[in-house]
């Protein structure tokens, strides 16, 4: 079974709130992606035990792009996945090849810092 069948909202175990998964059980590939996918289920559990809400950083960023990925993938498909940039909404208009992951990652920066904020 995939993550996308296996995982309810925010990393969750479907029909149970307050079990969180991270790292390779999620479906994510590489340290630095499992780390990020333990860094959100930490602060999720900690905002469900605070009586929040779980929170998912905006799709833009890497590690919500990741989060997309492992909710959104056809079951019936789905691979293991390491952070790449084509898990990243586009940019709009045009943009030259040259310039384009450093606005990327700017943009996702700048959506992270937000995020983080707003938490």
């Amino acid at each position: 079974m995939s993550s996308t069948a296996a995982l309810g909202p925010a990393l969750t175990a479907p029909g149970n709130g307050r079990l969180f998964f991270a790292g390779q059980l999620t479906g994510v590939e590489g340290y630095t992606e499992s780390l990020g996918t333990g860094l959100l289920a930490g602060i999720n559990l900690a905002r469900v035990l605070g009586g929040r809400e779980p929170a998912v950083p905006p799709p833009v960023t890497m590690l919500g792009g990741l989060y997309r990925y492992l909710r959104d993938a056809d079951p019936r498909h789905f691979q293991p996945m390491n952070a790449n940039f084509g898990l990243l909404d586009p940019l709009p208009g045009k943009v030259k090849k040259d310039r384009k992951k450093e606005l990327l990652a700017e943009r996702a920066l700048g959506e992270m810092r937000a995020w983080v904020a707003a938490l």
